[in-house]
């Protein structure tokens, strides 16, 4: 019997699946994930790093097909009959990372576990339990019905009998950062904290550093890289009015090219991090003077792993944001304010 097992797909629902893992010392604990391939080498390289300091009974690499088209679809339906004729009725509690992700929710469903919990995927935790969870939609099916007729018709037939449908009522659970009255299990990083050995240290040189987290923002087009650039060009300004220099901490997916950019910007030091921010602020923490991001999950998480550091979320101007995205994120932001969090207006 497998007690716990967890599918992810990021290094952060890969580093909640590993905090849980710890909490659940003395379980049959199991990890299944699935790396995206050729273009996302520090992506995958991250998740490999990460599950490697787990509780883990077993942990496997899912063998799917990154070509995309049927290729995918077909290898999608290889792994998920394994994984039911290798765990179906055996498993109690699966945990996945990601409400918006198909395969994952075949899985899950495939496995017919006992209890089904989403973990956190950053800020989106947030978005989906406002527009599914809430709503008592715990399988998605809009999210990826085909725009043409007979790629729908193809993905049907592929997919066919994978899962008993009577299932997609049963409702989910949460184990949140973000969540913390309605989370079922408690995600704060105390359990990582303890084995990474956080101490007091007597080297205090670089407390003169803020460590900013930056994001793929115009890459996603959620902002133009005109104004990314300015707003951060004005953050760099903030801090240097205080006297601190920056350290740009460099999300995976961000661009070389923009990031060649904020190199030439003065008192700014770019560093591309191997492993999610989380893991590598509690390893470089006596550098951190100050945390700062605009609105990402950073802000939230840092802010349980460190509560005496300074930790500042800049808010985005609402008209150069994405109209797609400009309510989930003024969503997050109020929910920053909510819990106390400083965020700092005109910018």
């Amino acid at each position: 019997m497998v007690d716990n097992l967890f599918i992810v797909e990021s290094p952060l629902q890969a580093l909640i699946a590993v905090e849980l893992s710890l909490q659940f010392s003395g379980q049959n604990n199991g990890i299944i994930y699935r790396l995206m391939g050729k273009g996302r080498e520090r992506n995958d390289d991250q998740i490999c790093k990460v599950i490697e300091r787990g509780n883990w009974g077993f942990s496997r690499l899912l063998p799917f097909n990154t070509s995309g088209g049927l290729a995918y679809h077909l290898s999608v339906r290889k792994v998920v009959l394994s994984l039911h004729k290798e765990f179906a009725g055996s498993v109690r509690n699966v945990f996945f990372g990601e409400f918006r992700s198909q395969w994952m929710h075949f899985v899950r469903l495939a496995l017919s576990p006992e209890k089904c919990v989403l973990m956190d995927d950053g800020t989106a935790t947030l978005t989906v339990k406002k527009q599914y969870i809430d709503k008592h939609i715990f399988y998605p099916e809009e999210l990826w019905v085909s725009g043409s007729l007979p790629k729908g018709l193809i993905k049907n037939a592929i997919y066919q009998g994978l899962f008993d449908k009577n299932q997609l009522g049963n409702p989910i659970s949460f184990a949140s950062a973000f969540l913390k009255n309605e989370s079922e299990y408690k995600v704060d990083f105390s359990s990582l904290r303890k084995k990474v050995a956080i101490s007091s240290p007597s080297n205090r040189k670089g407390q003169s550093e803020v460590y900013y987290f930056g994001s793929k923002y115009s890459e996603a087009e959620i902002l133009t890289r005109n104004y990314e650039l300015k707003f951060i060009s004005r953050v760099v300004e903030y801090y240097s009015r205080r006297g601190l220099s920056l350290v740009y901490c460099a999300h995976r997916d961000e661009s070389g090219e923009k990031l060649d950019l904020i190199r030439s910007f003065e008192n700014v030091r770019v560093v591309l991090p191997e492993l999610p921010a989380e893991l590598f602020v509690i390893e470089h923490h006596a550098n951190v003077a100050e945390i700062a991001a605009a609105y990402s999950s950073v802000i939230n998480n840092l802010r349980l792993i460190f509560p005496d550091k300074p930790i500042t979320s800049f808010r985005l101007n609402s008209d150069a944001i994405n109209p797609d995205n400009r309510s989930s994120i003024e969503n997050i932001y109020r929910y920053f304010e909510a819990e106390g969090i400083f965020v700092q207006d005109n910018f």
